[in-house]
């Protein structure tokens, strides 16, 4: 479905003829949290705006390009700050989180901590101090595999723009498929991209600058939010104080978190 397809529903079944506007996000996982986070940190939002997803980031974009009336809201992925500054100058009704994801809401134990009800607080023997050590054990581990993440992802982008696979392999690639000489300069072309010196020293260049931050920094955009909150906190949370569905568990932390500071852009743009 195209962003265009996807904006006409939104417009047809969410907003009808309501004079609203509407906030588009990237899947359902990241409506229910912004519906949850919104309602008791910014109980009007509903009276001017409907929240929708669009399926993926790419189709946020196009939907944010056909509506600039409406604003978007992205996950930060593994764009860099050029990346963002670039698309938000291209794009101003769009804003992109100040984490990997939404996920990465629920994995820093410091604001965790202040979202649990007291009894299950109680049950830590050593109080916040435990549940920190709990969760921040893992934390070098799944740094390098955010860095990681983060420097192979660009590859396939890279080896699109240099025509994998079509310039090789497609129907129009029978004339090149006879030129010993041109299929030579393509894979070299994309052997350069995929020199493996270069990304290691890569790799090991930028975990060492972000072994360099605080862990809080860390946590909000170096560490895969999901992949963290699914092996690390849910799993902990679970043995300490009891089976939960996931779903369950986030719902219950993302009606108790504090308003992170770096959702204040959000608030401010929904005029709340």
């Amino acid at each position: 479905m195209s962003g265009k397809s996807v904006a006409q529903k939104v417009r047809e079944r969410e907003i009808g003829a309501q004079d609203k506007q509407a906030l588009i996000v990237e899947g359902a996982d990241d409506k229910t949290a912004l519906t949850i986070l919104l309602k008791h940190h910014c109980p009007t939002w509903e009276q001017r705006w409907v929240i929708a997803f669009a399926g993926n980031k790419r189709q946020v974009l196009e939907i944010l390009d056909a509506e600039p009336t409406w604003l978007g809201l992205v996950d930060r992925d593994t764009w860099d700050q050029a990346t963002i500054d670039q698309q938000a100058q291209a794009l101003p009704n769009l804003l992109v989180l100040n984490r990997w994801c939404m996920e990465n809401y629920l994995i820093n134990p410091a604001e965790l901590w202040q979202a649990l009800p007291p009894r299950q607080q109680s049950v830590i023997a050593d109080g916040e101090a435990d549940f920190t050590q709990n969760i921040l054990g893992k934390l070098p581990e799944y740094v390098r595999h955010g860095v990681l993440w983060q420097v192979i992802t660009p590859l396939w982008s890279g080896l699109r723009a240099r025509g994998f696979k079509e310039a090789l392999a497609a129907e129009s690639s029978v004339a090149t498929a006879q030129d010993d000489s041109e299929i030579r300069r393509v894979l070299e072309d994309w052997d350069q991209l995929l020199e493996p010196r270069r990304i290691f020293t890569e790799f090991q260049q930028r975990l060492s600058e972000v072994q360099s931050l605080s862990q809080s920094e860390q946590l909000a955009q170096w560490v895969h939010g999901k992949t963290f909150w699914k092996h690390v906190v849910h799993p902990y949370m679970n043995n300490v104080f009891g089976q939960m569905p996931e779903t369950k568990s986030k719902k219950m932390l993302f009606e108790r978190l504090l308003l992170p500071d770096d959702l204040g852009m959000l608030i401010q743009r929904l005029r709340c």
